[in-house]
């Protein structure tokens, strides 16, 4: 019985290990940030030039976020992985780092093995754990398979990860400028959303001066809300209506001289 416990659980991480394998040949760059929530500045102990130099050695195409990027990266995030460096608690004579991939909804595609040292030194304990978190990535065949869609993973995502890959995405990539062709692109989008009953579908909240735009699934911007002296009352910017929060509900209001009914929203802040 215990054998076959054993081999089971063995089953299921070749699999998952698989399924990763898989997932991270969907992108062509890794994003290295120049610095991490651990340390203090800007590529401290070299850490942040270690972790870009190992992913380029091994087979990665690499990039800091501040360099000049290819033009195809410009286009489309979604073709870059985000790296990050986590510490974890590895008690006072040890040092624990791993490695995780996201993607540009900020959903984790893989994460490494934990690297370890026993070094005192600082800046070569954190280097000595980082090659050995890195070990993950330097054993796989990585091989980038180009997406005919150019879009990484198109297909519809599982309902408890679309909200934080969207809000992540939102985060990460729509800081808009209001040009006249966003306005008014936003203005005839909530006009058709104001003249449909259709407002069931689930919109994510996210936060911009002054207020919030809601952003679907796709991710798109359908509308943006403006902040009011009132708690949870938002001015429907380019509309005469307000969205508000009633009894736990949300609704979207309009009055152009004569007041409609009332619209019932899903929004998710």
């Amino acid at each position: 019985m215990y054998k076959r416990i054993i081999i089971t659980i063995s089953f299921i991480l070749v699999s998952l290990y698989g399924m990763a394998q898989k997932d991270i040949n969907n992108y062509k760059y890794v994003i290295v940030p120049k610095s991490f929530e651990f340390t203090n500045g800007e590529d401290q102990y070299q850490l942040n030039s270690l972790l870009k130099f190992l992913f380029n050695k091994h087979g990665f195409e690499a990039y800091f976020g501040d360099e000049n990027l290819p033009e195809d990266l410009k286009e489309n995030r979604c073709l870059a992985m985000t790296s990050n460096v986590l510490k974890e608690k590895g008690g006072v004579f040890k040092t624990k780092l791993k490695i995780t991939l996201s993607n540009c909804f900020g959903t984790i595609v893989m994460t490494s093995k934990i690297g370890e040292s026993r070094l005192k030194a600082y800046d070569k304990a954190y280097s000595e754990a980082l090659r050995g978190a890195f070990e993950t990535f330097q054993n796989l065949d990585y091989n980038y398979i180009d997406n005919q869609d150019g879009v990484v993973e198109r297909s519809e995502p599982k309902v408890e990860s679309v909200q934080k890959e969207t809000l992540a995405v939102i985060k990460a990539e729509n800081k808009v400028e209001e040009t006249p062709k966003t306005v008014e692109a936003v203005q005839a989008k909530t006009e058709a959303i104001g003249k449909t009953n259709n407002l069931s579908d689930l919109y994510y909240a996210q936060e911009i001066k002054n207020g919030y735009q809601l952003v679907n699934a796709e991710p798109r911007i359908v509308m943006v809300l403006l902040s009011t002296a009132a708690e949870n009352v938002f001015i429907v910017k380019g509309k005469s209506a307000i969205v508000y929060k009633e009894d736990g509900f949300w609704y979207y209001s309009e009055n152009d001289g004569e007041l409609g009914e009332q619209i019932s929203m899903n929004i998710k802040f």
